[in-house]
């Protein structure tokens, strides 16, 4: 007599219930409902702030905020990224820098073969050559 899974646990042999039917469970039908405010309202266009919540994040935007000077300053500096060709000369350029900071730097920190040198010496073959 062999026993299945259904009628016994297989460490104890203690005798399992059957399982439930998986027959799909019939639930409540429940109504959603959701309410803003008074009277069931749901967006106040007289109120909009408190409705959606404050979109001016950074305030005034006035030229009185930010000095003459500094608005210069950042027009001038990014006055050369203006044109896709800058942009991407700029990064050809940074690419080659940080290649090459990678050979002087890090392959050293990395200890790759070609920094460290010979481990042992070399062996020497036939007639004494190396």
């Amino acid at each position: 007599m062999f026993a299945t899974a259904k009628t016994t646990s297989f460490a104890t042999g203690v005798a399992v219930r059957a399982p439930r039917s998986t027959r799909a469970r019939r639930e409540r039908a429940m109504k959603t409902n959701a309410k803003y405010g008074d009277e069931s309202v749901y967006f106040d266009l007289s109120d909009v702030e408190a409705t959606t919540g404050s979109w001016d994040v950074y305030g005034v935007d006035a030229s009185s905020r930010y000095p003459d000077q500094q608005a210069a300053f950042f027009e001038y500096a990014a006055q050369g990224l203006g044109r896709r060709e800058a942009v991407y000369s700029l990064l050809a350029v940074s690419a080659g820098l940080l290649t090459v900071g990678y050979g002087v730097k890090g392959a050293k920190d990395a200890k790759l073969p070609i920094t460290v040198g010979p481990q042992q010496p070399a062996v020497v073959g036939p007639r004494d050559r190396i």
